[in-house]
């Protein structure tokens, strides 16, 4: 296939989204929901417990059941850089997994659902939505056998440490082609590919891709998430992971956007009832389901990577690293083409050092500004870290502003690139590494500004300060309050760094191209000398107000 035939597949694939498939019976899925939350909190070995397996029991009488009580079951430590997060240890449990096979003999798809919940939530969306949407398909399949092998499971204390996933991989983990766990579903939001380890590749992106687009459903895949999934799989939290460890293809399904959040604040909480669940959102993961028990488990066939902003896309990861390498060879050959002092007068006046002291002083005012914002899972909201970020960014750019403005009453600012390649080093640097460590998926975000700041010199001034620009993406992408609330819920904060550190660090390089923008272009005259002394100073004060008042 042509280059240009690929791109216009691409773009046609990127704007549209398939007609609604069939679904399941969602007025039945609400109420196996309701019959399940009514039981209570269901940890394992409680009565909720045993009442949550017999309506499993009575919806699927007539079907086939296989329970399998889990016993004495050995749960792995769990170790993610040196840290242990959870001790290897036996565990006994009475509770079942329930079982049951649809389709010809061989090797399963298999779709998981945990009936159990934590202590004191009745546990709506964390999950008897999924095992309401799983009764349902099982229903389904019952009446209409698919042509492939299909096994659902519905798993015991999934909340004690994936122990009825163990359980079940242990006693028919070479019965399975590929594992789905759907966890956290039936919240607002869209439907999102999460757990996608190294094992996940081209064929099954494409596979969920292709049910996507037949279900009428639009699929996510953070980039974050795939890299974290791909670095750490043994950090997985729900039933796929344990497949994961053992080698079998596997990923989990989620709803993500609960309350305009990327989390759902409900979480483990008595808040996760009945009406937290969505009908809307339960009858497109029950299209989906629907639309991958009736596609053929394809065969492992190189890797992938699920395009962002496009519609259920997925190409050869292939492309992903090529961009990246072209980019990075792009900044690596324009930052050795550039001369540092070529076509500058070398005069004295204030240079790269003295530019680096005044930034300092920035980072250091904005750094005493900062104060720290509690994750409060009551009240989780975007605004503080929205607030927190912008005064930051604000205090920086005036007080850099204005101390720049005092040094250049006593000395003329010289040597423009030198401030161009302070900030290509940085981002061109990180987004190498990034890459080097297997993490292509975000390396683009920081060798984009690179690659477009090592063409600044040699482009029109208006395109110029564009290629500046770019030096924000790192910043803005990082920095984005949703993302800093959804790291922060899930434990990737790192404890005791302050925002406006991160601040200062992602906004450095936006510093340093701005610095070589305005050095490079002629003198302003004073007007221009006195609206940007005046423009930096009230950035500083809106800045401090806006903290003050937090």
């Amino acid at each position: 296939m042509s280059p240009i035939r690929i791109a216009c597949v691409l773009a046609l694939a990127a704007c549209s989204v398939g007609e609604p498939g069939p679904s399941l019976d969602i007025d039945r899925e609400l109420a196996h929901v309701a019959a399940l939350t009514a039981l209570g909190p269901r940890p394992a070995g409680s009565e909720a417990a045993r009442g949550a397996v017999a309506v499993i029991e009575r919806e699927l009488a007539g079907i086939v059941l296989e329970v399998a009580p889990l016993g004495d079951i050995d749960v792995p430590a769990i170790e993610v850089l040196g840290t242990t997060f959870r001790s290897a240890q036996r565990v006994h449990v009475d509770d079942p997994d329930l079982i049951v096979r649809f389709g010809p003999p061989g090797k399963a798809l298999l779709i998981m659902a945990h009936y159990d919940s934590v202590p004191g939530s009745p546990g709506a969306v964390d999950d008897a939505a999924a095992v309401a949407v799983l009764i349902e398909l099982a229903r389904e399949l019952h009446a209409h056998p698919p042509a492939q092998p299909v096994m659902l499971a519905f798993t015991a204390d999934e909340e004690g440490g994936l122990v009825g996933a163990e359980a079940l991989e242990a006693r028919h983990g070479d019965e399975v082609e590929l594992a789905i766990a759907l966890d956290l579903i039936g919240a607002r939001g869209r439907i999102v590919l999460n757990g996608a380890s190294t094992r996940i590749g081209l064929a099954e992106m494409q596979w969920l891709a292709a049910a996507a687009r037949d279900a009428g459903v639009i699929v996510d895949a953070p980039l974050a998430h795939r890299v974290v999934s791909r670095w750490w799989p043994q950090a997985e939290r729900a039933d796929h992971g344990v497949f994961t460890r053992h080698g079998t293809r596997a990923f989990h399904l989620y709803n993500r956007g609960q309350d305009g959040l990327w989390i759902d604040t409900a979480y483990h909480s008595p808040r996760d009832t009945l009406d937290r669940v969505h009908p809307a959102s339960l009858a497109e993961i029950s299209r989906l389901v629907r639309a991958l028990v009736a596609a053929p488990v394809p065969r492992a066939d190189g890797d992938g990577f699920w395009l962002p902003l496009a519609i259920d896309t997925v190409v050869s990861r292939w492309w992903l690293l090529a961009f990246d390498l072209a980019l990075a060879a792009i900044a690596v050959l324009g930052l050795g083409a550039l001369r540092l002092s070529g076509g500058e007068a070398r005069t004295r006046g204030a240079g790269l050092l003295l530019g680096l002291a005044c930034f300092g002083v920035a980072a250091a005012v904005a750094l005493v500004a900062d104060h720290p914002i509690a994750l409060d899972p009551e009240r989780v909201a975007l605004a503080p870290y929205a607030r927190s970020v912008l005064c930051a960014a604000l205090v920086i750019t005036g007080v850099l502003g204005l101390v720049t403005r005092v040094v250049a009453r006593k000395l003329a600012w010289i040597g423009a690139r030198r401030y161009l390649a302070v900030a290509l080093v940085p981002l061109a640097a990180i987004g190498i590494a990034l890459l080097a460590i297997g993490a292509a998926e975000l390396a683009w975000i920081w060798l984009v500004p690179a690659a477009a700041l090592a063409i600044a010199p040699r482009l029109p001034r208006a395109l110029a300060a564009l290629a500046a620009a770019t030096t924000l993406l790192p910043g803005v992408l990082v920095l984005w309050p949703n993302q800093l609330v959804e790291a922060r819920w899930n434990g990737f904060w790192i404890p005791g760094v302050p925002l406006a550190a991160w601040v200062v660090v992602l906004g450095a390089p936006a510093a340093g191209a701005a610095a070589w923008w305005l050095r490079a272009r002629p003198g302003r005259g004073p007007l221009g000398t006195l609206v940007l002394a005046v423009g930096c100073g009230v950035s500083a004060l809106v800045g401090f107000v806006l903290q003050l008042a937090t």
